[in-house]
């Protein structure tokens, strides 16, 4: 009988993933070859390993204007979201709590947090290139974020026993499988189209 513990919960999420600074594997946008998505710095790359094709993430900015008043002397922070404003360093500001215009700089912060949605339908939620490590079983989509991901699923679905680490709350890595790869009827083909997918090269 085959044994599997399971691992915590969202461990293969697309930002999970990318925290630990692992790799997201793709397709390339220009050769359909292997990809693979990272972060670098503040921002997100992906880049080819046959075509040595990339792209980056573009950096989107707030812009936010924060002083005293010089009249009412109350404290404001507010967004500043007008384009003509925010090509300057400091820009006249009206107060939100007196109306008083104030002649402010403008401070700049990457709008990227760290945090990303998940993988929808087999393609990642930044660039939206489809996962390398992809297929389907009867016309639904089956896949892997990275080869340790893929490992995970065989495992965990050929495994006749899954049983829950003592140190994990009420969810684990396996919460997240669709009902349809789980299901004992698929089981056998779902395992067969993923160690196909092993033996993918790149």
């Amino acid at each position: 009988m085959k044994r599997f513990e399971d691992e915590g919960a969202y461990k293969y999420s697309f930002y999970a993933v990318l925290r630990r600074g692992e790799q997201v594997d793709v397709k390339c946008k220009s050769c359909g070859g292997h990809a693979f998505i990272v972060v670098e710095e503040d921002h997100l790359a992906w880049k080819c390993l046959q075509c040595y094709a990339h792209g980056i993430q573009g950096t989107e900015y707030h812009y936010m204007a924060k002083n005293n008043c010089v009249r009412c002397e109350r404290w404001f922070n507010v967004e500043v979201t007008d384009e003509k404003k925010i090509t300057h360093k400091s820009s006249h500001i009206e107060c939100p709590h007196c109306g008083t215009i104030n002649h402010v700089e403008l401070h700049k912060k990457p709008a990227f947090q760290g945090c990303y949605p998940d993988i929808r339908d087999g393609r990642d939620p930044v660039f939206d290139m489809e996962l390398y490590f992809l297929d389907y079983v009867r016309g639904k989509v089956v896949w892997a974020v990275n080869r340790e991901h893929l490992n995970y699923l065989i495992s965990y679905i050929s495994a006749d026993l899954r049983v829950k680490p003592g140190n994990v709350p009420l969810k684990t890595a396996s919460h997240s499988i669709p009902a349809y790869i789980k299901n004992a009827k698929n089981r056998e083909l779902v395992v067969r189209t993923l160690t196909k997918l092993q033996h993918k090269t790149g």
